[in-house]
């Protein structure tokens, strides 16, 4: 496991809710903190870097949106290597929603995590961000580079990508060309990781349109992408709301660009100083935790098909995956439901607690009745679409496959390699050990990535970013991708840090856990105003 978004597991509830018809109304668009905004004052406009001015000073062509002509959408040039910046050039692909009001105080830059999320896909999506923030704000949403419609890397051929297509259009007649990938990398050992990952990293060298991307998908690079994009909104300090992953992108801005941070709000934080190998076993520990407080809150309710104490219920998910694994659950939409697909829906559900109820009755089909149905719908919500062409779905389903290890090649440059096949070997014990139900598959990722063989020389240490404006930090107690002590340690390093305690479980804050969080970080976004030191808030949920 990864950094992770917000942008998938959410995406997978509304089908769900239609499958199951268990759907009441989410969260609200905000409370009455943010009744007025100001911008940002900034003395002086930031300087450009040198060597950049070609990019600092270019023109966006901001156009309707074809999917929507509520969103304005563009693409802009940046150095595929910033160290040449007379050298080869790529895309980022930016959409914008434009203020409601038509005056803004400024824009408002987002990111979801991953890395690899779409911040295409992120602000497209409704009730993300509140009617006050949208009033005050241009809100632009961007795909970073090596991402979906920015300069993508690409793993897998033409003709594999229209096979994956076709295949999900015609099940059972064409072999699905992104499944070999995933059983590699699902392989349980260092040899099998290494080898799997040059493999890998060598098809997105092949089929990428700049096979050069898979060097140049850090998180400097693309900080630096933002800071650009800070100019190029005419904007002398960066506002920015970022989650998850997008914690770390946005502190390592804040550490290159301190004097150009405007009002940064840091949701669900990660802790930049930590090694990837330590990131992976906290995020199972964290990840099995969530389960168990899920199971609770099942046998809290009616008609929760997990039975006996919180222990117990756990073990019956486990055996369930067990079923799965050698016998698929037979579903009458699309693929029966193996164990893998049981496991990432369950893994998927834990990000948002407001979902649980729905996971409840998926899984009491799959119990009580054998039917994997419901489950398989939530892990492909596709399936129940009938507002979208089922060509143009499979299509992009197709090369959203092809672009899926954009979040390895990430991780791989953002964390040098560690250790050694005993030290992988160990660390994989202690993930099993941490996390028995939820934890397979999720070790040696240092093995991977040194197969992967693409790497930077950065090291991972605390951040400062001494002279930036105030940060907002925000941490969820009961965070199964980000634990709240990541949000802590970030907190203590940054200079200019408040924390915001959220008590709850899932991931992502914001327009998720109720008005508290919402009013709190409006207030600063709008008007530039931290909540008192030690602000805890609890979190108010909704189920569907």
């Amino acid at each position: 496991m990864s950094r992770r978004g917000l942008a998938g597991p959410f995406a997978a509830v509304a089908a769900a809710c239609l499958a199951l018809s268990a759907c009441m109304p989410g969260n609200g668009s905000g409370g009455d903190a943010a009744a007025s905004a100001s911008p940002v004052h900034a003395p002086s406009a930031a300087p450009i870097p040198a060597g950049l001015e070609t990019f600092y000073n270019q023109t966006v062509d901001w156009k309707d949106c074809e999917d929507d002509a509520s969103f304005k959408c563009a693409t802009v040039k940046v150095p595929l290597n910033y160290e040449e910046p007379s050298g080869q050039t790529i895309d980022l692909a930016l959409k914008k929603l434009p203020s409601t009001s038509g005056n803004p105080i400024g824009s408002l830059l987002t990111n979801p995590g991953g890395p690899g999320g779409s911040g295409l896909e992120y602000v497209s999506q409704e009730g993300v961000f509140s009617d006050a923030l949208r009033s005050a704000y241009d809100i632009i949403g961007f795909d970073p580079r090596g991402v979906g419609e920015s300069t993508p890397l690409t793993c897998m051929s033409p003709q594999e990508i229209e096979q994956t297509a076709q295949a999900a259009l015609e099940p059972g007649d064409a072999a699905d060309a992104a499944e070999p990938q995933q059983e590699e990398m699902e392989e349980d050992s260092a040899q099998s990781s290494e080898q799997a990952a040059a493999e890998l990293s060598a098809r997105c060298e092949q089929y990428s349109p700049v096979p050069g991307i898979i060097d140049h998908m850090d998180t400097a690079s693309v900080a630096r992408d933002m800071d650009v994009l800070r100019a190029l909104s005419a904007d002398a300090r960066l506002n920015y709301l970022g989650t998850s992953y997008g914690t770390y992108l946005g502190a390592r801005y804040a550490e290159m660009f301190p004097a150009n941070v405007g009002r940064m709000v840091l949701d669900s934080a990660q802790d930049p100083a930590q090694e990837n190998a330590d990131n992976v076993v906290d995020q199972a520990e964290a990840i099995e935790k969530s389960l168990h407080a899920y199971v609770e809150h099942c046998q809290s309710g009616d008609n929760c098909p997990l039975t006996g104490d919180v222990a117990s219920g756990v073990e019956q998910i486990g055996q369930l995956i067990q079923k799965a694994t050698a016998t698929p659950l037979p579903s009458s939409v699309g693929e029966a439901v193996d164990g893998a697909t049981l496991t990432k829906v369950l893994v998927d559900l834990m990000y948002d607690n407001s979902a649980w109820d729905i996971l409840t009755a998926a899984l009491t089909q799959a119990i009580n009745n054998n039917d994997g149905s419901a489950l398989a719908v939530i892990a492909n919500p596709s399936l129940v679409d009938d507002e979208t062409d089922p060509q143009e779905l499979a299509q992009k389903d197709a090369r959203d496959a092809a672009n899926q290890h954009a979040i390895t090649a990430v991780d791989c440059l953002d964390y040098p390699v560690r250790g050694n096949q005993a030290q992988w070997d160990a660390q994989a014990e202690e993930i099993k050990r941490v996390a028995p139900t939820l934890g397979a598959g999720l070790g040696y990722s240092d093995a991977f990535c040194k197969g992967w063989g693409h790497h930077t020389d950065h090291q991972p240490g605390e951040i400062r970013a001494t002279g930036a404006a105030p940060i907002l930090v925000v941490g969820i107690t009961g965070d199964p991708a980000t634990p709240y002590q990541w949000a802590q340690a970030l907190a203590e390093q940054l200079d200019s840090a408040r924390l915001l305690t959220v008590e709850g479980n899932g991931h992502g804050a914001y327009m998720r856990k109720g008005e508290c969080v919402d009013n709190a970080i409006d207030a600063y976004l709008l008007r530039g105003e931290l909540p008192e030191e030690g602000k805890t808030c609890v979190e108010e949920v909704k189920q569907y």
